[in-house]
């Protein structure tokens, strides 16, 4: 009644009216709160005599019949029915489908027929699948055929019809079981409502939402491109093409609109089809613009561009684009411009195929709001690859050199990370006595701020390790300086839910006593593969990371290397990966280590989960003539003893040795031990080590450490530790359990 276009109303036998139609309302000049209840002759009383209304009360049940002024006759018997569906089958712009039990067309509405395309009459007879083409034959009749068998009836269902052209018609259907008054059942009665323009604006609403779902989620240029072009096709388009400037695509900035199409070149980014590949538009190839008058218009333009095929219309202005386009069975097309901050990064060419529908005006709204989402979300991945970029050249120059053979020692590493921005590093620190300090971390987060941490970090381990620390000394201190650190990038600390922290695993290795001292700061403890071939971790507790809130201390286990072993300092992310099986592979096939770090990678790298850094040490027995100890009386011919000693060792191992080298080599251990003899405790041991460079070292027993002092004029003595830091490249004191070590470092050209 609410919507009904005819003046209805129904009445009760008593003649009081039960319900009022919006039609009748304004008929009458009375709302249906005031007409319901009252008698009907009241209700339309004083409509100027326009229409009458006769009560029946010899009728069945009671009745009532409506006259016009001219006596023309509207209801009788009280049925309202027969008029009504004859209305709605013959007036009313809602489709009406009535069929029997074997689903046959036995009645259909004016309304129905015109969607159909044809007269209600030859329709008739025949099944809905023989009348329609669904696209979901079996679902739709088993539907049909449901509600005749349950009485439940179906509001609303969506089917899908294909029309003569191959295009989509949808509409919404509902459907009621018909029954006699003995209950027999003989068919069913649908509605259908054309909704074709609001399914076709669902399903661009649809594809702007899959494009801002779907693209954005990543920071690789190449893979939003792929994103793109698979959230607008299959759905919106049967074949996709997203190219980008060449420029763009090599990491350039982007050009400023409007861009010289005269020199723009176009590489393609990504393609999507639902039909076979077409090798012309394979992944990687350029395109010229200026050839393009449709790829002209969206660059200097800026928004979308139809285009249609047709009988003089064509598609491109190339003709091999035309005939490769037409033989894909491509009858529209839109061409987009990726842009955003005034500048441009690329086109999107969307195509629709064989009997997709095509491309309508009310399209490129849906392809703009989608455009813009994905060009906004290219820039920032853009950005990011540039950052990246110049993290990774930051983070390569911080790094050092590739090791390699030192006394006692062979070194090499192996990168896995496939964020080359991230904060993670190696390095090998040379240390007095032979020694080296072997080092694995990675900073926390990503990025430049990363990057730059790992440059401190590093910087201020070298300067520890300098110090002659023990391995869980320095990574106590250097916790302590990573807070710092962290205090003061407030910027890096605030920005992640975590404070700046690092894992660490430092290793000093002492090719003369044979030995391997580790501290581990949230990284495994390294590997110890024996020359046997057994494989042990050395007994290291892993201490919390660097700058964590956590304040345990760190500790220091200590194990004996042998010569031949192998050292692997693994991150946590790369640990798991070595197993047992891997390390016995590699072994069996490579003796050095650049060998095995190089076939560790070729082994790893495949699998893209094993990510991460490790350094690989090999330890080498010291060649006798290139080191040498002595013990010295605590007596004042000491001096005299090291100088003999010196001179003799040192020429027979390097050959004719500078003059100048010589003496100061001389001078350089007199004072060393006269300082040894006068402040230190016996017994005092004299060591020459012969590498890149000459090393003396002087031990005794006693825990004082000497200071450099500056001496004046008048003073006898003082001068020694002075004349050792002239002479000397480097020089410095350690201390051990049994005493103190007092070295200096000479470089020993040979002429």
């Amino acid at each position: 009644m609410g919507q009904a276009l005819e003046p209805l109303f129904t009445a009760d036998d008593a003649g009081r009216v039960t319900s009022w139609s919006e039609a009748a309302a304004r008929l009458f000049g009375r709302s249906a709160d005031t007409a319901l209840g009252e008698q009907v002759v009241e209700a339309v009383r004083g409509a100027d005599g326009a229409l009458r209304v006769v009560l029946r009360p010899d009728a069945e049940g009671g009745g009532w019949e409506v006259f016009s002024s001219d006596g023309v006759r509207y209801g009788a018997d009280g049925d309202v029915e027969g008029p009504l569906v004859r209305a709605l089958f013959s007036v009313s712009q809602l489709g009406l489908l009535v069929v029997d039990r074997d689903l046959r067309l036995i009645r259909v509405s004016a309304a129905a027929g015109s969607m159909h395309g044809s007269a209600s009459e030859e329709l008739l007879g025949r099944r809905l699948d023989e009348v329609y083409r669904l696209a979901d034959p079996v679902g739709d009749l088993a539907a049909a055929r449901s509600v005749l068998e349950t009485g439940t009836s179906v509001f609303s269902r969506l089917v899908t019809v294909l029309s003569a052209g191959g295009y989509r018609q949808h509409y919404s259907v509902s459907a009621f079981r018909l029954r006699r008054a003995d209950g027999e059942v003989i068919g069913l009665a649908m509605t259908v409502l054309d909704v074709t323009r609001r399914e076709r604006d669902a399903e661009r609403t649809a594809t702007v939402s899959r494009v801002r779902e779907r693209v954005g989620r990543s920071l690789q240029v190449m893979e939003t491109c792929q994103d793109l072009a698979d959230a607008l096709s299959p759905g919106f388009a049967d074949l996709v093409v997203v190219s980008l400037i060449d420029q763009v695509a090599g990491g350039d900035y982007p050009p400023l609109h409007p861009v010289d199409t005269e020199q723009v070149l176009l590489r393609r980014a990504a393609l999507r089809t639902t039909g076979p590949p077409d090798p012309d538009l394979a992944v990687g190839g350029l395109e010229a613009v200026r050839g393009e008058s449709s790829y002209v218009r969206a660059l200097l333009e800026s928004r979308p561009v139809l285009l249609r095929s047709g009988r003089d219309a064509r598609l491109s202005d190339t003709p091999e684009r035309e005939n490769s386009l037409r033989a894909a069975g491509a009858h529209s097309m839109i061409v987009a411009s990726l842009t955003v901050r005034g500048r441009v990064l690329g086109l999107v060419r969307m195509f629709r195929c064989g009997r997709s529908e095509r491309y309508t005006l009310p399209d490129l709204q849906a392809v703009e709001s989608a455009v813009a989402h994905a060009a906004l979300c290219l820039d920032n991945a853009r950005r990011a690859a540039h950052d990246r970029a110049l993290a990774s050249t930051v983070h390569r120059r911080l790094l050092p050199r590739p090791p390699g053979v030192r006394l006692g020692i062979d070194t090499a590493y192996v990168a896995l990370s496939p964020t080359a921005d991230s904060g993670t590093w190696f390095d090998v620190v040379p240390l007095s006595g032979a020694r080296c300090g072997l080092v694995v971390g990675e900073v926390s987060g990503a990025g430049m701020p990363s990057v730059a941490a790992m440059g401190h970090v590093r910087t201020a381990l070298r300067a520890l390790a300098g110090l002659e620390l023990q391995p869980d000394e320095l990574l106590a201190r250097l916790s302590d300086t990573l807070t710092q650190l962290a205090h003061e990038w407030t910027g890096v600390a605030v920005s992640g839910d975590l404070a700046l922290t690092a894992g660490c695993v430092y290793a000093l290795y002492d090719p003369i006593a044979r030995t391997c001292s580790v501290a581990c700061a949230g990284q495994p403890a390294p590997r110890l593969i024996g020359s046997d071939g057994r494989i042990e971790r050395i007994d290291a507790p892993v201490g919390p990371r660097l700058g964590a809130p956590d304040s345990a201390p760190f500790a220091m286990a200590t194990s004996r290397v042998g010569d031949g072993s192998t050292l692997i300092l693994a991150s946590d992310e790369l640990d798991p990966a070595l197993s047992q099986e891997v390390v016995d592979r590699l072994l069996a096939v490579y003796s050095t280590a650049r060998e095995l770090a190089d076939g560790m990678f070729t082994r790893l790298a495949a699998d893209p989960r094993n990510k991460g850094t490790a350094l690989l040490a090999r330890t080498r027995p010291l060649p006798t003539d290139r080191t040498s100890v002595w013990d010295l009386p605590s007596e004042d011919r000491a001096a005299s003893d090291a100088r003999r000693i010196t001179r003799r060792w040192l020429t027979e191992r390097t050959g004719p040795p500078s003059a100048d080298a010589l003496d100061s080599a001389e001078l350089l251990v007199s004072e060393l031990v006269t300082n040894a003899v006068r402040y230190g405790t016996p017994p005092i041991m004299l060591r020459l080590i012969l590498d890149r460079s000459l090393t003396i070292e002087v031990t005794d027993s006693g825990a004082t450490t000497p200071n450099l002092r500056h001496a004046r004029v008048t003073d006898e003595g003082g001068r020694g530790l002075f004349i050792v830091s002239r002479l000397t490249e480097k020089w410095g004191t350690r201390q051990s359990s049994t005493g103190k070590t007092i070295w200096a470092e000479q470089s020993w050209p040979v002429e």
